[in-house]
């Protein structure tokens, strides 16, 4: 599993890329709803990569007992909650919908799954 870390970070740096080009270029006035649906797309995936990376190294750099597959599930699912709570925050900017009702959907909608993937595993 640990052979994909360098494909991971080269998407993120592509995607990094792919928001400085949104930003730099895009007209905002004159933009089409897909290059936001695609701006918000590219920040999920960049969060995504650099932070599963980032944690992966740092849990790798201090703890040597288990196996590396393991980090990286465990490291990219802590990960993935980061980047999908900041993505639907940017969802929430874009439609200029923020109010605290909306923020606690959020937030208990990212919490709701984050449980259930945690106690919806089945024991073989």
């Amino acid at each position: 599993m640990t052979r994909f870390l360098p494909l991971v970070f080269l998407i993120s740096v592509f995607s990094l890329f792919g928001i400085i080009w949104i930003i730099w270029d895009v007209d905002p006035d004159t933009a089409k709803a897909q290059t936001f649906a695609l701006l918000i797309m590219l920040v999920f995936i960049a969060i995504f990569g650099f932070l599963g990376l980032i944690i992966y190294f740092v849990k790798s750099k201090f703890n040597r007992r288990v196996n590396p597959t393991t980090y990286v599930f465990s490291c990219f699912k802590v990960s993935f909650f980061v980047a999908l709570f900041i993505a639907l925050l940017a969802t929430l900017a874009v439609l200029k919908l923020i109010s605290a009702f909306n923020l606690f959907l959020v937030v208990s909608a990212v919490g709701l799954f984050g449980l259930y993937v945690y106690l919806g595993k089945k024991k073989r």
